[in-house]
């Protein structure tokens, strides 16, 4: 008879994530993981299989906390340009001043050569980022058709614009900018859904 687990695996992704973010997915190693939850190595390998696993975990939960965010902020029936700037300003403290030098756990995963070179973690990302794209999308398409935005306006093209400035905010955010200066980098963003 199996001995039960002598301890929560939802515990050590969210152990996990913390310094997958922290330190990113190259330089954390399972022994890291091993000091920071003190569950041994044969019990991470036996639960996740390897470390390459256990980030799939973590993204996984990482994904479903933002792919839930933008739900709220995009899904409702509100005004569309409030939403899109409500969800765009949201992540302003993440990626500005101190608090922001960690970015975006999914953004540093792109930018780490270990991460992109594994291909699930790779259509991991890619699958996320195209479904945030297309709810932007689909909350444009919302705001052209009730007259809201100008017709002028490609909603895809725009969802997109709006993804890539977010996803290259999130990359300079290890830059420290300064409040300021990130608020009027996604106000300027913003002025896509006046074209």
């Amino acid at each position: 008879m199996p001995r039960p687990k002598a301890f929560d695996p939802e515990h050590i992704v969210g152990a996990a994530l913390d310094l997958f973010w922290t330190r990113g997915y190259q330089a954390t190693s399972f022994d890291d993981i091993t000091r920071a939850t003190g569950v041994n190595k044969p019990s991470l390998y036996a639960e996740f299989g390897d470390k390459a696993g256990l980030f799939r975990r973590v993204l996984e939960r990482y994904h479903a906390m933002l792919r839930a965010h933008a739900q709220v902020m995009l899904g409702g029936t509100g005004p569309v340009r409030d939403a899109i700037r409500g969800w765009l300003l949201s992540f302003l403290p993440s990626c500005s001043g101190a608090a922001g030098g960690r970015g975006c756990l999914s953004v540093n995963a792109t930018l780490d050569a270990a991460a992109a070179a594994d291909p699930a973690i790779a259509r991991m990302i890619a699958a996320y980022r195209l479904e945030i794209e297309r709810l932007l999308a689909r909350t444009i398409r919302r705001g052209v058709a009730s007259g809201e935005l100008p017709r002028t306006v490609d909603p895809r093209a725009a969802a997109r614009l709006l993804l890539i400035a977010q996803t290259g905010l999130m990359v300079h955010a290890r830059e420290l900018p300064s409040l300021a200066v990130t608020r009027a980098t996604m106000l300027q963003a913003l002025r896509v859904l006046d074209a």
